[in-house]
């Protein structure tokens, strides 16, 4: 993330709700142990951890992007679903269910995600595989940065669904904030 110092290197365990600070978003690690640093960069940061089962895993990462301007929700929305397509493509990700809602709770404009895909070519340690995908997201139009925008998103990935992801997720997403300036 712009403006953050990262003391980790990739693959180090993290404390629960390890706090990531920026200028642009301050970002803090899952509410839970066994998190590992999968990956930061300029324009984000990445979290991950396995799951109890085989080839099961969960992921929680927040980006930085440049944003087009928007002049009404239903825009914005709009603009969500053709990144999160285009970050998905078919045939590899087969969508089995999405919702996208315009949210401006947090006092700035935001969609709030929940999309689940088949994973047909899921990359694991066993070879590739099709299993299930589930995303919990938050994108948001910076409230200072206009031209900016940045996602929260947690994933579960895995053979069944993960009935428990919800409150991990809320969790996560509420962690994520903007500094005040």
């Amino acid at each position: 993330l712009t403006g953050v110092a990262i003391a980790q290197s990739p693959g180090q365990p993290l404390a629960p709700r390890q706090l990531f600070p920026s200028s642009i978003v301050n970002v803090r690690s899952p509410d839970s142990d066994g998190w590992l640093l999968t990956g930061a960069a300029s324009n984000g940061i990445a979290f991950g951890k396995k799951g109890d089962r085989p080839n099961e895993t969960f992921g929680a990462q927040v980006v930085i992007f440049e944003m087009p301007s928007t002049t009404s929700g239903d825009e914005l929305v709009s603009f969500v679903k053709k990144r999160i397509a285009v970050a998905n493509p078919s045939p590899r990700f087969q969508e089995t269910s999405a919702t996208y809602q315009f949210t401006d709770e947090r006092g700035y404009p935001c969609v709030n995600v929940r999309v689940a895909f088949d994973d047909t070519a899921a990359i694991t340690p066993s070879g590739s595989e099709s299993l299930k995908l589930q995303v919990i997201a938050l994108y948001c139009r910076h409230p200072v940065r206009q031209q900016l925008g940045f996602f929260a998103a947690y994933s579960h990935r895995g053979k069944t669904d993960d009935d428990q992801i919800e409150s991990a997720a809320k969790g996560f997403i509420a962690g994520i904030e903007v500094p005040k300036e």
